[in-house]
């Protein structure tokens, strides 16, 4: 629809206004048309030992039930919280459920107000996050310890709340993400059930990493460790720590939480030093040489589980699964950021690799699609959006590990069972539960408050494992129709499953192994304790046995013989007794879901800070106030600034509106941009005014790797510099495309392109139409060797400058974003009606750093050397004294980048550019350029 009405702009030649009120009254259309609420608030409060605890749920009407799930948990289990830290949020927490995101995960913010962010979708398979089967319980604990930790201020930090509000929290956050998000691991893990510390298959891949001497060794590189598991090692080694700290005294959590509330940033040590005699750094050797050597005995029943599997390509990712088949082990290696799917031949010794354009997500079971062939079932994430789906499932040779084709299943299914042939039984999280499906048909639906968090084939049946609301889980044997769930245990402990066959299931709780006989009716007999000791799960068929111990190990065993190893010292047997699995509807409604509000309400958009605000304005310097006013869900956000320039005795600022169109999409988006700033030019002091105003509108189509974003604006600029004074009233469309590769090993890593198309009605003179082009792209040759081209075209389709002109030069950095960017001419020295930009870029890693210094905030991670050339064209440009009209100048650049982190987790890059331009009298000017860039938001 908004196509046409261009068009017949353009054919009617309507005046300029008329068009300006058309597109303020389609803007103004669509802000009404989103008054029509879809979104929904529940208010929960609850009284506590420290104050009340005020919350708020913010849903999609078509989420209620989740909404009604996590006001349960907040009454329930949060209290746990509260108490062990003993402390309230001071401000309301608000707990966002996302209605689009298909992602286990979640966040939490305390800037500018406390915010949970909920993803609704459960883990599955062997993902860490399986443990906490009632997994959104266990997402719910998680974040709300991050903003009970994040919240709290004390002493200086209290007073500075006081004055300017919640930005006075950000200093005591600024710690590194093992500690933060240690915190929260230790949390979910001993104030409930489940938690990852209680997950075997966590507990072990760190002492694997450990046990490898070379791996981040020293506490500075916990977050970024530049190999695998990466940014995960934050959550391993950070719980664990936090877990030694607790064990060694109860509550240092407590008080290093406390005593970090009332310092300055990067002084975490101290608090440290004062709740447990040491530094953080040598805490942590300690403790790291303690985990490495309180493991489990070897078992007196079994001291050899077979030989170790050398890794062919780099570290096991035991989460995305493995499947032995007789002889044959497919199982996923990292090797730095780089994944293969690995075939090993463990008969003969052999093996290969395969590497895809997606990540893979989970290594499932080998099917059998005809009589004689047989394929490998892995799901991959193609989707890095997660809206459209979490995981797609392709079947692959295993002879040659090459994809032989793309499976479809409704409902984006986490499990797939295969049944042979074309046949499948699928389970599904869909619509807030979780169903089976078979060829489309549904077999069952689960009500909303059960979870499933293992799904497998066993011979002839089903096995399930599922988790009630009130914590407990049942194993189930079940038909390939699903008509009668069989309980052949249940508990509302945490246990695992080290061994699952067709005949027996061994089950782990509380350090006892029990031995659950599933092939001649329902037997449970208890087996030695430390039978597996060291072992996290085993597997196997008629050829050998599999089994992770300290390392990944086999032998050639039969099936019969690893039976006859697991139940020779079964005792106390007993004859299980089997019920059916009665699912009880959730509730539909509760006292405050039934006094749920329209979201938002007028006082979510009241501002929660206030602070100083510095200009960026070129060679003039302005001081200021900044705040806030948005929503918890962020459906409307409005920056706003006010700045003096007390050397010119000026006022300026702005105000940065954008509204969400959720009625409709949140990827629709309308805004508004109110701008006034003065600045001067290096080769002139007279001082230059800018005043802006612009209405836009966006809508951002997602194709997995690519994206698509169309949007009209419409605005006016009001400019006096030394050029002339001039209003410019413009309208026009834009587009952008980007892609973004998924892999780190692609060749084709990303590539981004603009257009923006607009008409110009100037004061001075007739109208003119301007565009402006911008693309660039990436390619990555080898592992540390890469190359980029960008370029930039604009032109203003008139002859003279008094109606506006466009700048080119210098480089983009942290404060601001240049279009036409080239070393070594200062921005503005290039303007005109025409600009036009080129450069390649060469971009070699020669040094892997990936060090810091105990707590420092700075961490090193690669150096590289960047070397190049670039042109730009421009109506004029200011060089060495001279100008240059209608002429391009060349360059060639070398210089290196130092790659970092600063403040423990804002990627920045430090670049000194050395460039000699190649001016057309013949001349070379030398000029270097340095310039710092971060990902500062």
């Amino acid at each position: 629809m908004i196509m046409p009405i261009i068009l017949h702009i353009r054919k009617k030649k309507m005046g300029f206004k008329r068009i300006g009120l058309l597109l303020f009254f389609l803007i103004n259309l669509l802000f009404s048309a989103s008054q029509a609420e879809v979104l929904k608030t529940i208010n929960v409060s609850m009284p506590t030992n420290y104050g009340t605890f005020f919350g708020e749920i913010h849903y999609s009407e078509k989420d209620l039930a989740l909404a009604l799930r996590v006001e349960r948990i907040i009454k329930e289990d949060l209290i746990k919280v509260v108490n062990y830290f003993e402390y309230v949020p001071f401000d309301v927490v608000h707990f966002n459920l996302d209605p689009y995101v298909r992602l286990t995960n979640g966040n939490a913010s305390i800037f500018p107000t406390n915010i949970i962010n909920l993803y609704n979708f459960p883990a599955s398979n062997l993902e860490h996050l399986i443990v906490m089967e009632n997994w959104l319980q266990g997402l719910v604990l998680h974040e709300f310890v991050h903003i009970t930790h994040l919240d709290q201020t004390r002493d200086f930090l209290k007073i500075g709340r006081q004055i300017f509000g919640t930005i006075a929290k950000v200093p005591a956050g600024i710690v590194p993400r093992w500690f933060t998000e240690g915190i929260a691991v230790w949390g979910e893990s001993h104030l409930i059930n489940g938690g990852r510390l209680n997950n075997q298959l966590f507990n072990k891949e760190l002492l694997i990493l450990f046990k490898k001497h070379e791996t981040c060794k020293t506490i500075d590189c916990l977050d970024n460790p530049g190999v695998y598991p990466e940014g995960q090692l934050a959550y391993w080694a950070g719980a664990h720590f936090m877990e030694y700290l607790e064990n060694k005294k109860p509550k240092t959590i407590k008080c290093l939480v406390e005593m970090n509330s009332a310092s300055i940033p990067f002084f975490l040590n101290n608090a440290f030093e004062a709740c447990t005699g040491e530094k953080a750094q040598d805490l942590f050797k300690k403790f790291r040489d303690e985990y490495e050597v309180n493991e489990a005995p070897l078992s007196s029943e079994k001291q050899e589980w077979g030989k170790k599997i050398s890794n062919v390509f780099g570290s096991d990712d035991y989460q995305k699964g493995f499947v032995l088949d007789r002889d044959r082990l497919f199982k996923v290696e990292h090797e730095r950021f780089s994944e293969a799917l690995v075939a090993y031949d463990l008969k003969n010794e052999v093996n290969f690799t395969g590497q895809y354009n997606a990540p893979i997500v989970d290594v499932s079971s080998m099917v059998d699609v005809d009589n004689e062939n047989k394929m490998l079932l892995v799901s991959f994430n193609d989707d890095p959006s997660f809206r459209i789906h979490n995981k797609v499932w392709k079947l692959i040779n295993p002879d040659t590990l090459l994809i032989e084709r793309t499976l479809t299943f409704p409902h984006d299914p986490s499990y797939v069972i295969s049944l042979g042939g074309e046949s499948y039984i699928t389970f599904s999280y869909w619509e807030n539960k979780w169903q089976a499906e078979r060829s489309g048909d549904l077999l069952r639906a689960f009500p909303s408050n059960y979870n499933l968090s293992l799904v497998k084939k066993i011979g002839d049946q089903l096995l399930l494992k599922i988790n009630d609301a009130n914590g407990a889980s049942s194993l189930v044997l079940t038909d390939y129709r699903l008509q009668k769930l069989n309980v052949i245990y249940k508990s509302d402990r945490t246990y695992d499953l080290p061994i699952i066959s067709e005949k027996f299931l061994v089950i782990r709780e509380d350090g006892e192994l029990k031995l659950l006989e599933i092939d001649k009716g329902v037997q449970l007999s208890l087996l030695p304790k430390d039978l597996l000791n060291r072992v996290t799960f085993a597997a196997f068929n008629e050829e050998r046995v599999l089994v992770l111990e300290n390392r990944l190990k086999t032998e050639e065993m039969t099936a019969t013989e690893s039976e006859n190893t697991i139940k020779k010292n079964k005792s106390e047997t007993k004859i299980v007794e089997v019920t059916e699995l009665k699912l009880i509807l959730s509730p539909t409604s509760s006292f405050a879901s039934e006094q749920a509000e329209p979201y938002p309400r007028l006082d979510h958009l009241l501002p929660h800070y206030w602070f100083l605000a510095v200009g960026s304005s070129d060679n003039l310097n302005s001081y200021g106030a900044m705040t806030t006013f948005v929503d918890p869900m962020q459906v409307h956000f409005l920056n706003a600034t006010a700045l003096i320039y007390p050397s010119e005795s000026k006022g300026g600022g702005s105000l940065d509106y954008i509204h969400k169109m959720v009625k409709v999409s949140d990827l629709w988006t309308v805004a508004a941009f109110v701008n006034q700033e003065y600045s001067k030019t290096d080769f002139n002091s007279a001082l230059n005014l800018s005043r802006d105003l612009r209405l836009r509108t966006n809508y951002k189509f997602l194709f997995k790797r690519w994206t698509y974003v169309p949007g009209l604006h419409a605005g006016s600029s009001t400019t006096e510099d030394f050029i002339s004074h001039r209003t410019i009233k413009n309208m026009g469309m834009n587009h952008s495309l980007i892609f973004q590769a998924l892999t780190y090993d692609d060749f084709f890593q990303y590539f981004s392109a603009g257009a923006n198309l607009q008409v110009n009605r100037a004061n001075i003179g007739e109208g003119y139409i301007s565009t402006q082009l911008q693309a660039e792209g990436g390619w990555r040759f080898t592992q540390k060797f890469t190359g980029s081209i960008k370029g930039s075209f604009t032109k203003l389709f008139k002859s003279d400058f008094n109606r506006g002109v466009v700048y080119g030069g210098g480089v983009s950095d942290y404060t601001k974003s240049r279009v036409h960017e080239f070393y070594g001419l200062p921005y503005s020295n290039a303007f005109g009606n025409e600009i036009v930009t080129t450069r390649f870029t060469i971009d070699y890693n020669f040094w892997d750093i990936y060090r810091g210094k105990n707590l420092v905030p700075y961490f090193f991670k690669e150096f590289h050397l960047l070397l190049g050339r670039e042109s730009i064209f421009a109506d004029r440009i200011f060089i060495d004294g001279s100008i240059l009209k209608n002429k391009m100048i060349n360059a060639l650049f070398v210089g290196p980048r130092l790659k970092m982190n600063i403040f423990y987790y804002v990627p920045t890059n430090i670049d000194l550019i050395f460039s000699s331009i190649a001016t057309p009298n013949g001349k070379n000017v030398n000029q270097v350029d340095f310039s710092i860039s971060a990902d500062l938001f």
